[in-house]
């Protein structure tokens, strides 16, 4: 088994410590590979994405890390990305290697204003009720709308927590996901990413900072992953150094129970198939 994250984030964005230290995490756990993924700067102020005076900073150090430990462990540099009205796209610029594309916001086109969905509850809640008039379907609709245009627009390798709406929902304080529309939304997303060659991320960063009990997605979005034959990567979007394989065991042992025995990541400059 190749052991591997490509989604981590650091001081550089809304994460913890040096770029360093996730390497050196990295090494003790035995990974193979690792990727940085900073939140890539946005258009408006914010406190959780990478500042863009400091993208260059952050290539730079990548690229130090990489030389530095190039004989112990595989080094790659990529960002993720926010797709919404007027977006940059990252995925050419000069030393990323690869992109992890989401929705954490959609736009209020009659306010100006960006309304988050996977922040508090309580802003979730708000969104819901000022940016969607409390229909939820509405919001299903925008969010996963959203991600379908940035899968044809602006596709990028990875799609970040497909259903991280779920982020607040415990005891299904908004929704059911048995909800007929919830489930088409997400199999009409499925449907785009199959045709885009687009990996889907089973994150495990959602239960380690305790938001949910299973990785996104859902068990039955996985398994209609692997009916589809779209490929999927055990990431832990880790925040800290030490929570960089939270869940790992758990994740593999899910994912093989429902007959999923590989995953798609970036090995030796290729994207490739390696056994769980």
């Amino acid at each position: 088994m190749t052991k591997s994250t490509f989604h981590s984030h650091s001081r550089f964005d809304d994460g913890q410590e040096e770029l360093e230290a996730y390497i050196e995490s990295a090494l003790t756990k035995n990974f193979q590979v690792f990727g940085f993924s900073a939140h890539a700067p946005v258009n408006f102020e914010t406190d959780w994405t990478m500042p863009l005076e400091s993208f260059e900073e952050y290539i730079d150090t990548t690229k130090f890390l990489k030389e530095k430990y190039k004989d112990k462990i595989e080094i790659y540099t990529g960002l993720e990305t926010d797709y919404y009205p007027g977006c940059t796209d990252w995925r050419r610029k000069k030393g990323i290697e690869y992109t992890i594309g989401a929705v954490h916001f959609l736009l209020d086109e009659q306010t100006g204003k960006y309304l988050p969905l996977d922040g508090t509850r309580e802003e979730f809640e708000e969104t819901l009720e000022y940016g969607f008039r409390n229909d939820i379907h509405a919001l299903f609709k925008a969010y996963f709308s959203q991600i379908r245009e940035m899968l044809m627009k602006m596709p990028p390798n990875i799609v970040a927590h497909l259903d991280v709406i779920r982020k607040n929902n415990s005891g299904n304080t908004f929704f059911d996901e048995d909800d007929k529309v919830y489930r088409e939304e997400v199999l009409k997303t499925l449907d785009i990413i199959s045709l885009t060659n687009t990996i889907v991320e089973v994150n495990t960063g959602g239960i380690s900072r305790g938001y949910v009990s299973t990785p996104y997605p859902s068990i039955w979005v996985l398994e209609a992953c692997r009916d589809m034959d779209i490929p999927i990567m055990v990431n832990s979007d880790s925040h800290h150094p030490d929570s960089i394989d939270f869940y790992y065991d758990e994740a593999y042992a899910i994912l093989k129970s429902i007959g999923i025995n590989k995953q798609r990541i970036l090995y030796k400059n290729e994207w490739c198939d390696v056994s769980l």
